[in-house]
Formats: C-alpha cells, structure tokens, sequence
C-alpha cells in the first residue's frame, strides 16, 4: 500500500470518526476536520480520538466502541500533547501496591525535609 493509499484510508477514518461521534466544537461551534482530530490508539475493540478545535483550542478525548457502536467523549485540560496522552494511553494499569510505594517513598521524604 503506497503512502497516499494510507493517507487516504487514514482521513477517511477520521472522518468517519467525526461522523459518529463529533461533527463540530461543543464550546465554539467550529466544523471540526480531518486535521482537527489524531487516533491515539486504535485496535479491534475501541479506538480513542483526540480532537482539538482550530479556532477556540478546546481539547476532548473520545472512546469508541467499536462492537456496539457507542462513543463517550469528554474535554480535557491538560498541557500533555497528543503523542504524550497517546504514550500513557498505551501503558498498562497502575498497581494499587506501586501506588502504596510512591506514597510511601514521598511520605518518607517529607519527614526527611521537615
């Protein structure tokens, strides 16, 4: 498949994506685009898409599930740039003990400090 079949099969995803879950910005009303959106990630089961409006610079995440055809998409402030988000999108789950540990490591360096 050359690239611009790929480009083509890409966009054609977006805007598909645009179709189903989001035609226009919730804050401003602008038309979103092919360029206005980035798959994060995207397998078998869900695809997550980050959109990200040209005029008023809002941000959503949207998840799609794909077998039932059902989206749920909410904004996001956040100062990570989509190939951050898409970096923590694709890690796994964070342990409840991992969790414990970092508490506890900060908890010690507070009485260290203090």
């Amino acid at each position: 498949m050359s690239k611009t079949d790929n480009t083509e099969k890409l966009n054609k995803r977006k805007q598909f994506f645009i179709d189903v879950i989001a035609k226009f910005c919730d804050k401003c009303g602008t038309p979103y685009t092919e360029s206005s959106l980035e798959i994060i990630q995207d397998n078998n089961i869900s695809s997550i898409i980050h959109f990200s409006c040209s005029t008023c610079k809002s941000n959503h995440i949207a998840t799609f599930i794909k077998p039932m055809g059902i989206s749920n998409r909410m904004p996001i402030n956040t100062d990570l740039d989509v190939e951050e988000i898409g970096k923590f999108a694709s890690k796994e789950e964070t342990s409840l003990e991992e969790i414990l540990e970092i508490y506890m490591f900060l908890k010690q360096k507070e009485t260290i400090v203090i």
